[in-house]
């Protein structure tokens, strides 16, 4: 009886055994189908939101400067320290532009933008421009500048030298000389050859300058009032001109009002040969008058 409770305690122990044995077995290959069976999730790199493309940057700046004119429907030039430049108008500022006059003093503000394709260029905007009471001082202006004029039909560069005479600077060429104390330009081959400067005051007639200078130039042969428009270009925008010739001398008087201030010019011109390159000079350096 012993011996029978014994072989059925071994019988039950060798079963279990076997079904802890098959248990082990069954996890272990579930562990390893699942193992087998899932692979590695696969990793997700984001991508860099594409970046929107740089808009070329935009400065806003602040100049000063004489205005010489419109150069076409939207572009004016300026002249900035001597040196003139092409600005595009901006929106608005076509009202603006058209109240000024050549040879204005102005201030305006304006955007520099870099051109695609070209490091050096910039696009030049004007956002607002107004005509300014402020002058130009003598030492911003350069002490030497290039003209470019005919002369005896040849297009010609003459560099004129900085001249300052009384409220005023200009510039003169090598053919010229300069008296501050008589406020005359005067030929160097012939001081017949000249031109009287003077400051007009403020609140000056025109037409009172016009009856005088009828009247003056009578007695050198026919007056004539020319229109603005027939002037030489070298002296830019006039106010008034009226001229008296005969056939020995050409005399002219001449307003022209630069930045506020009006001048007056008084030019003696004899007939000769050294009147062809003369006038062309004379005027050139008239037109680069500023107010001081």
């Amino acid at each position: 009886m012993k011996n029978k409770n014994i072989t059925t305690k071994w019988t039950i122990l060798l079963s279990s055994t076997v079904l802890a044995a098959c248990l082990l077995s069954a996890c272990s290959n579930n562990n390893s189908n699942t193992n087998a069976n899932s692979s590695p999730s696969p990793t997700v790199s984001a991508s860099p939101a594409p970046s929107e493309s740089a808009s070329p940057e935009v400065a806003a700046k602040q100049g000063k400067g004489v205005f010489v004119g419109l150069a076409d429907s939207h572009t004016v030039e300026i002249t900035v320290d001597g040196e003139a430049a092409a600005y595009q108008l901006g929106e608005g500022t076509d009202s603006a532009v058209a109240a000024l006059k050549e040879g204005d003093n102005v201030s305006f503000e304006y955007t520099e933008a870099a051109i695609e394709g070209d490091a050096t260029a910039k696009l030049l905007t004007i956002t607002k421009i107004e005509k300014s009471a402020e002058v130009l001082p003598a030492q911003e202006l350069p002490a030497t500048k290039d003209f470019k004029f005919q002369l005896e039909g040849n297009e010609e560069t003459r560099t004129g030298t900085l001249a300052k005479g009384d409220g005023y600077a200009l510039y003169i060429f090598e053919q010229f000389k300069f008296d501050k104390a008589a406020g005359k330009l005067i030929m160097n081959v012939d001081n017949n050859y000249n031109v009287e400067i003077s400051k007009l005051p403020e609140g000056f007639k025109l037409d009172d300058v016009k009856a005088d200078a009828e009247k003056e130039l009578k007695a050198v042969g026919d007056v004539q009032t020319m229109d603005p428009k027939d002037v030489n270009s070298m002296i830019g925008g006039v106010d008034l001109m009226v001229v008296g010739r005969s056939d020995k001398l050409t005399k002219e008087v001449i307003v022209k009002t630069v930045g506020g201030a009006s001048f007056l010019f008084k030019v003696n011109m004899p007939v000769g040969e050294p009147s062809e390159g003369f006038g062309p000079l004379a005027f050139a350096s008239m037109g680069s008058i500023v107010a001081q």
